[in-house]
């Protein structure tokens, strides 16, 4: 099976303004329809040539002001179908279900989104904790299930995810495989990454840096790596690479195992 995880920026662009630490200026309050389009198929392009079987989507547009279509999600459907590639999948508001921030117009148009070849049931949770709280559990077998993530920015309140999140995989696995996957935000991996390993008992898999190296990063980060697999012990990873695509400010990372 083959697992591809993408932060896809709401198909903004990656402009590199200021070293890289702000988004486009013009682009991230307006949008800007060429990008959009040229990243669209820039992604449409990655998925047919890799062919997952899974595909964890964060930040797309479900059709505020800034996009050119009704939908990213939508439309990369309409886009893999034309290229003979047959996905389904389910889309949700990032920041809750019914709260005061998916209620205000722009930000419940901010999603993330499961894409999957065959009848996979998706499930959406909620963590309680910091304002970017969806968790996509996505049933891959039998015995082995997908959580898609991508967690707060702030320090505090992504420590109350982890702590969340470790309990809602064991409460929601079972004695099933599990693998966890998304953009963890955190640039510390020996610290919050590990202590959430050892609490749940999986191990992280690390395909490499996926965020452009900051002319400032050796003072503040000591990763990276914000994006990555964290596996059951008992499943058999045979590749866990980072793309070599630089589709927003995260580039793509692929996991494949031997199921």
């Amino acid at each position: 099976m083959k697992l591809l995880t993408c932060n896809a920026g709401y198909l903004l662009g990656y402009g590199n303004v200021l070293g890289g630490y702000v988004p486009p200026p013009i682009g991230s309050v307006l949008g800007d329809a060429e990008v959009e389009r040229r990243k669209l198929e820039q992604l449409a392009s990655v998925i047919d040539r890799e062919r997952p079987d899974v595909v964890s989507l964060l930040e797309v547009d479900r059709g505020s002001h800034r996009t050119v279509t009704d939908c990213q999600f939508r439309t990369l459907l309409e886009s893999l179908r034309e290229r003979g590639l047959s996905y389904g999948g389910d889309v949700a508001n990032k920041y809750g279900n019914g709260g005061l921030v998916e209620s205000v117009p722009f930000f419940g148009h901010l999603a993330n989104a499961v894409l999957s070849r065959g009848d996979r049931p998706t499930r959406a949770h909620y963590l309680s904790a910091g304002q970017k709280r969806l968790v996509l559990e996505v049933e891959l077998a039998a015995d082995a299930v997908l959580f898609a993530v991508h967690l707060s920015l702030g320090a505090r309140s992504r420590g109350r995810q982890f702590l969340e999140l470790a309990e809602l995989i064991e409460r929601r696995a079972g004695s099933r495989d599990v693998i966890v996957t998304g953009d963890f935000n955190t640039f510390d991996e020996a610290g919050e990454l590990a202590s959430f390993a050892d609490r749940t008992g999986l191990e992280m898999r690390v395909p490499g840096e996926t965020v452009p190296k900051r002319p400032l990063d050796e003072f503040f980060v000591e990763s990276r790596t914000l994006d990555l697999f964290l596996c059951s012990p008992t499943i058999a990873v045979e590749r866990c690479d980072v793309l070599d695509v630089q589709l927003s400010d995260h580039r793509p990372i692929v996991l494949e195992t031997g199921w």
